[in-house]
């Protein structure tokens, strides 16, 4: 097993302890918990960061799967908003036990991430903790006001995503050297993790376009057919693309649409590639910042990580 490989094993059996310990779940969601792992780059971004400013490992693993409680509740949430039926491979929680039970999963998620941050008795990161939550959870309220909005804007958009998905990567970003108490690092870390975050956004939003369901491990073109107007949508609408009526027209009804005909639409015309090449100059900054910090064999594998095309297949 390679280093990332045992530090993502370690985060995973931290988070099977922690599954194990939270009062009142079944056998059975605590297997579906144990199940449902992704690719965990919030917790490795949080770790080789500690490890670049000479954290010690046991408070990063612990941190990293804190806000990995905190990714999983909010998907949990979002997918009984979005009626989505599929998550990493498993079926949705909320499919499994029931739209009540996976909203009080969320929460029990939620609350243990909180509790795990309190052991350390560091205001600073109970409060950083709760402000980018704070911020997450505005941001995908924010996302949810504007659904259906067929007149949505780039700074719209970037707006909902700094909100939804950039401000967990900031607070994973930054736990490390709020530990340390190491306030330049801090601002240069919570950029970082700022501009990972966007980064990381606008890829999701592309492969939902490029990529098929096997890949995607979940349902393609669920942005569009959820109202939710992503960048490479933006850039068609803009350019008059040939399906633009038809799609301004879903938006209003709600009459089903040819999704597939528009994907390919989409993908011919380009504006998937120019969503592709914003999110390269979020990376791009990213990589700069990353540059910042003392050579370490962990900012190589950080800078490794800001390859999302490369590890995407994209």
């Amino acid at each position: 097993m390679n280093l990332i490989g045992k530090i993502r094993e370690r985060v995973e059996e931290f988070l099977r302890q922690t599954y194990r310990s939270i009062k009142g779940l079944t056998p059975q969601q605590v297997d579906y918990l144990s199940s449902s792992s992704g690719k965990r780059i919030r917790a490795l971004l949080l770790f080789a960061l500690g490890k670049i400013l000479n954290c010690e490992e046991e408070p990063l693993i612990k941190l990293g799967a804190a806000v990995e409680l905190i990714h999983s509740a909010s998907l949990y949430h979002d997918d009984i908003i979005d009626e989505a039926e599929e998550r990493r491979g498993l079926k949705s929680a909320h499919l499994v036990f029931g739209t009540d039970q996976a909203v009080i999963l969320g929460d029990l998620l939620y609350i243990k991430a909180i509790s795990i941050a309190t052991q350390f008795k560091n205001m600073r990161v109970i409060e950083a903790m709760a402000e980018e939550v704070e911020g997450m959870i505005s941001g995908e309220m924010d996302e949810s006001l504007n659904l259906f909005r067929e007149d949505l804007s780039e700074e719209d958009y970037f707006r909902i995503i700094n909100g939804k998905t950039a401000r967990l990567f900031v607070l994973s970003a930054s736990l490390p050297a709020i530990l340390k108490g190491d306030q330049r690092a801090e601002r240069k870390s919570k950029e970082l993790g700022e501009k990972f975050g966007m980064a990381f956004q606008i890829l999701d939003d592309v492969a939902d376009i490029v990529l098929d369901r096997e890949k995607l491990k979940k349902p393609t073109l669920s942005d569009l057919r959820e109202g939710k107007l992503s960048l490479p949508y933006i850039y068609y609408l803009e350019e008059g693309g040939r399906f633009s009526e038809d799609i301004r027209e879903f938006f209003r009804t709600r009459k089903p649409i040819d999704f597939e005909l528009v994907r390919s639409d989409v993908i011919k015309s380009g504006a998937a590639e120019k969503a592709l090449g914003v999110m390269e100059k979020y990376l791009n900054r990213a990589r700069e910042i990353l540059n910042s910090f003392p050579p370490s064999p962990w900012r190589d594998v950080i800078m490794e990580h800001l390859d999302l095309r490369g590890l995407y297949g994209i």
